[in-house]
Order: C-alpha cells, then structure tokens, then sequence
C-alpha cells in the first residue's frame, strides 16, 4: 500500500495536479504512518519536516483530499471542562479512478498576501499604503512636536505648569 500511494503521489505530481511543495508534505506525511495505517503528525512537524509553512501544509492537505490521497478526522482530549483539538488523525488512500491533470485547485495569493494586491511602488508598498501614508503624515503635521517638549523639559528651558 505505501508503495501504491506513494507512486499515485508521483503521478499525480506529474500531471500537475500537486506543487513541488504539496509533494513534499504527502511524501513527508507518509513516514509518519503507523501500523494501523494512521499518521498523526501535527500541522508544525509536517512544515518541519518538509521545509515548508504550515499553511503550505493546510493547502497540501485539502488537495490531497479533493484527489482523494488523503482523509482524516479531528482528534480531541478532554482537559477538565473542555475538550481541546490535538494533531488530526489521517489515513492514506489510492483512489480508483485514473489520474487526471488540471485537478489542480488555484488559490489565489490575494486570499493568503494581501500586500501583493495592487499596483506596487518603488518602495514596495502598494498604491492605497502609499495614500494612506500621505493622509497619515499630513494628520501629524498639525500634531505637537512632543519630542521637541520633552528635550526642552528635560533641558531647563520650559517651566513647569502650576
């Protein structure tokens, strides 16, 4: 079975339906399976573990799903009043249906980097930043200069207020 899955992870990746990340944390997550073929790694070991982020993981994950490699289920512990959510509980799977490419499913990197929106400046910062800025430093230019206050206060020149 683990041979089968991981070939089905190859193919897959070939067809283009999984990125060169993606890959990465399915094969990584197959070390982890034990011998009633669950894996329980945590979102933070698998990113560990196959250099990535954790939300590369999230993404690899729901792939893994929509292609049908991958299900799990949501483990929980009772800590007195509460139960509180540990690693998930996945189990691997070879799906029966052949492998077909533009499975792929896009995100868009708005959704994850809003600061990638827009047009960009020389600075890198966006045009609307770029406005925001400007409304910013002509709102503190009519603001005291507190600093200059304090360097006086702290040198003698200004009196104190009784």
């Amino acid at each position: 079975m683990p041979a089968l899955w991981t070939d089905r992870v190859w193919h897959e990746f070939h067809a283009g339906n999984l990125t060169r990340g993606y890959r990465d944390v399915l094969l990584t997550l197959r070390t982890f399976r034990g011998t009633g073929g669950l894996c329980v790694p945590s979102h933070a070991t698998l990113a560990d573990r196959a250099r990535c982020s954790s939300r590369t993981v999230q993404r690899a994950l729901v792939q893994a799903q929509v292609l049908g490699l991958v299900s799990w289920t949501e483990r929980r512990v009772r800590a007195g009043w509460r139960w509180l959510r540990t690693s998930n509980a996945y189990r691997l799977a070879v799906p029966d249906r052949p492998v077909q490419s533009g499975m792929r499913t896009p995100f868009s990197r708005s959704a994850t980097c809003p600061a990638t929106t827009g047009q960009t400046v020389r600075g890198g910062e966006s045009l609307s930043k770029k406005g925001a800025l400007q409304d910013m430093l002509v709102a503190a230019a009519s603001l005291p200069n507190l600093l200059a206050i304090r360097r006086a206060a702290i040198e003698g020149r200004l009196v104190p207020r009784q």
